[in-house]
This record gives C-alpha cells, sequence and structure tokens, in this order.
C-alpha cells in the first residue's frame, strides 16, 4: 500500500476550467466513474451518453497518478465532473489525515463542478463545505452501507440526518443480495419525492437496481468507465437483452 499522499506534492500552477453546469432538469444523468490513468482520457472525450464523470481521487492517487496529472485532466474536461476523495473506512484507499485531506479538498474543488462527501464526515469537512458554497459547486451528501442492508428504520434516520445540511443532491447506496431488500432501498423514493434522491443497491442486485429505481425517481445512475470502483458497478457498456434481464432481477436466494 502506497503512502498517504499529501497536497505538498501538487506542484505545477495549473489554472482551474470555468464551471460547468449539470443538468438535473434532464435527471436521471449517467455518472461514469474513473479510477485510473487511462481513465483520465474520459474526462476530455466521453462515452456517448454519460452525463457526468466521477473522479475517484483517492483511487487514482492509490495507483501512484499523479495529482499534477489529475489536475491537468481536470482542466481540459469536456464534461462536468464528481471529485470524490474518500477514506479506507469509506471504501477508499487511504487512512487520511482529517487536515490533508481537507487539504486535498481546496486544492480540487475548483476543479470540479460537484463534490461528494460522505455523512458520517460533514462534522469534520465544515471548511471544506464553506469553499464548496463559496465556489458555487454542487454539493452530494452520500452514505454507503456495503456490507449491512438498511432497514426502513435506517433509511428514515438517514433521510433525517440528510437534511441538516442542505445540498443539491442525497445518495445512498445499500446491500441488496434479495428482492426485498431492493424493495426496501427503493422506499424513500416514493415517500419523499420532493427530495433529490440517488438511490441505488451494491452487491447481487447492483445492475437490477440501476434498471428500477431511476424509473421510481432515482437521479443518478452509476457505471465505470475503466474499472469497477464499487461492489457490483456495471460498466457503461453494460447492454441486456430481456432474457439478460430477468437473471438480474432473479439472483440465487432472492
Amino acid at each position: 500500500m502506497p503512502m498517504t499522499p499529501t497536497a505538498s506534492e501538487i506542484k505545477t500552477k495549473i489554472s482551474p476550467p470555468s464551471r460547468k453546469s449539470i443538468p438535473w432538469k434532464q435527471a436521471p444523468l449517467i455518472a461514469g466513474t474513473i479510477s485510473t490513468s487511462h481513465g483520465l482520457a474520459f474526462l476530455k472525450t466521453p462515452p456517448h451518453g454519460v452525463d457526468l464523470v466521477e473522479v475517484r481521487l483517492d483511487l487514482l492517487l492509490s495507483k501512484r497518478v499523479s495529482a499534477d496529472a489529475i489536475q491537468e485532466a481536470l482542466a481540459q474536461r469536456s464534461i462536468p465532473a464528481i471529485l470524490t476523495l474518500r477514506t479506507r473506512e469509506e471504501g477508499g484507499a487511504f487512512n487520511w489525515r482529517s487536515r490533508q485531506r481537507v487539504l486535498f479538498f481546496l486544492k480540487f474543488i475548483p476543479f470540479a463542478d460537484m463534490v461528494d462527501l460522505e455523512l458520517t464526515n460533514i462534522p469534520r469537512l465544515g471548511r471544506v463545505i464553506r469553499a464548496i458554497r463559496r465556489s458555487k459547486r454542487d454539493l452530494l451528501i452520500s452514505s454507503h452501507s456495503l456490507k449491512r442492508k438498511l432497514t426502513p428504520l435506517r433509511l428514515h434516520r438517514l433521510l433525517v440526518q440528510f437534511r441538516k445540511t442542505r445540498a443539491h443532491i442525497y445518495k445512498i447506496v445499500g446491500l441488496a443480495r434479495r428482492r426485498r431488500d431492493l424493495r426496501t432501498l427503493s422506499t424513500p423514493l416514493l415517500t419523499h419525492p420532493h427530495m433529490r434522491l440517488a438511490v441505488m443497491a451494491s452487491g447481487p442486485l447492483a445492475e437490477a437496481s440501476r434498471l428500477s429505481l431511476p424509473a421510481l425517481g432515482s437521479k443518478l445512475i452509476y457505471v465505470y468507465l475503466d474499472e469497477a470502483a464499487a461492489p457490483g458497478q456495471p460498466s457503461h457498456k453494460t447492454s441486456f437483452t430481456f432474457p439478460q434481464m430477468k437473471s438480474s432481477f432473479s439472483p440465487k436466494g432472492a
């Protein structure tokens, strides 16, 4: 495992690009995740149909892609970009010290159009949130439960916590092994249609969630452009016939 990088490693002085507006009125939007050096090329030439590119800064840095190279690719982007910098406890690559992580965010916020912050870390990221608001970037607050199913009570508590911080969109990712798990995940979309929510599953029903939940109002569909960045995340090249869709909705033990 490489050493945790620091913001002082950013040496070049690259001018941030103009902010790109995110077309929320065209939701659901397809967000393509990149986490490798060759994936950076998608910022300039995204695949057809992809609306946003999520830059997994933590995974790129863990693969020894330099911060300067990432900034340079972001500066040349032709598509809105989401900046994501996760700690290891959030499914990321490093055990960041809070101060160093904040400094990395501050260096990269001008190069992004939306910033993804994990709900549990919001109390430690006040400086980052203020920078996002000052620069008029969109804020995405996310909550991931990759190893534990979300119950109706836990989902209700999540929605209550979400409301404490104003954001452009709130993302919920929950483990789904059976159809009833997927039904539970769909509940917030039906009970809180006034909230801008992106809801999806990880695990065996990850693909099924991307086919079904946008029809109920989920605003983002995550796929990967180079390598899967989450369990069960499908590729942007994934296509389905009706027989294939049947198997996606009927995993073993459903």
